[in-house]
């Protein structure tokens, strides 16, 4: 952490501004759904997560379909976090995770080579191979690691899986894909899929800083003040070539950034305020600003006095109790007539009413 010169005092809060609080989509749904329904033929799940948001980009959605199964969390982006392999190994316990650059090939071997591991390990080995998915967030880089892994496994660039650097690239449940011969092992490629409802504003603005939801859900200009927030809170001097000193007016912050990169009028004083801050906020989205945590609880104290475990169960519980179609059991109904000649079709044997 940069040292905060004399004087200074950083915000220690942040305003909770009526910020839309859900981004879910139709095709997360059907995700969710398809997930549900190949559960029972996975060995493997891979779990990506951004390392820059630790606690807002795990959804405890996948954890119900993927119960009792093998599961690693991979944390995304490590190189752009400041967020210490300490604090999440405490955070974690006993839990598999490991950080990983979804562009390495180096890390794509040890992926494979797990995978290969898992397949070893389990008796009777898989008949068809080992099946694995790889599932997360919108834009926590799932795709491209799915591409890495397949270039690795199978020694080929032809990508399978369309990237880019906005959520819902990937909108569908892929057909399986081999990533590695003798052993096969075989991969499903899964949309991000977010949450019916998020818990609080931050959690949906630091879900904006990693691209896991359309830049218009939350404003620009509120999403470089959090990022200036943060920021003081770390190091003040990855905006030192806009200021020469720290600030916690976001507006003096921007007008600094309008005169860096030559938008700001001189003779009238104006700038492009909303122009200016997606220029400023796309910097850190595209890694080009620095090292930087998104989340609180990830800071003040070294992360070391929040409850991750707890936070986890809390979490599971909201959503339990939120009254969303995913919570709702299906109502029973009678069968239609040509459903009840299919079951009738399909007994092997008829009931004894004897």
């Amino acid at each position: 952490m940069s040292k905060i010169p004399a004087g200074f005092k950083p915000r220690l809060s942040f305003p909770d501004y009526n910020i839309r609080l859900s981004d879910f989509k139709g095709h997360h749904q059907k995700a969710l759904n398809k997930m549900t329904q190949i559960a029972p033929q996975l060995d493997l799940i891979f779990e990506v997560r951004d390392a820059r948001a630790p606690i807002s980009s795990r959804n405890v959605l996948l954890d119900r379909p993927f119960a009792g199964k093998k599961k690693v969390i991979l944390y995304s982006k490590k190189d752009l976090s400041t967020v210490d392999t300490t604090l999440l190994r405490k955070w974690h316990g006993d839990e598999p995770f490991m950080f990983v650059d979804c562009r390495s090939k180096r890390d794509a071997r040890v992926l494979v080579e797990l995978a290969k591991q898992q397949f070893y390990q389990m008796t009777p080995s898989p008949p068809l191979g080992l099946r694995m998915l790889v599932a997360g967030m919108p834009n926590v880089g799932k795709s491209t690691l799915v591409n890495t892994l397949r270039t690795v496994g199978l020694s080929t660039n032809k990508k399978v899986a369309k990237t880019g650097g906005q959520p819902g690239v990937t909108r569908a449940t892929s057909s399986i894909i081999k990533i590695h011969e003798e052993p096969d092992v075989l991969l499903y490629d899964t949309p991000g899929v977010f949450l019916p409802k998020v818990n609080h504003s931050t959690t949906m603005i630091v879900m904006s800083l990693i691209g896991a939801v359309k830049p218009t859900v939350v404003d620009p200009v509120i999403q470089a003040d959090y990022l200036l927030y943060m920021i003081n809170l770390q190091n003040w001097k990855l905006y030192s070539k806009y200021l020469n000193h720290p600030t916690n007016d976001v507006g003096e912050l921007l007008e600094g950034v309008s005169k860096h990169i030559g938008k700001f009028h001189r003779k009238t004083g104006d700038f492009d305020e909303v122009g200016t801050a997606i220029h400023w906020v796309d910097t850190f989205k595209q890694g080009k600003g620095g090292r930087v945590s998104f989340e609180l609880d990830a800071v003040l104290g070294g992360g070391k006095n929040f409850d991750f475990r707890r936070a986890l169960e809390a979490e599971k519980q909201r959503i339990a109790e939120m009254d969303i179609a995913l919570n709702r059991e299906k109502e029973k109904r009678p069968l239609t007539h040509k459903e009840y000649v299919a079951n009738n079709a399909n007994q092997l044997f008829k009931d004894d009413l004897s």
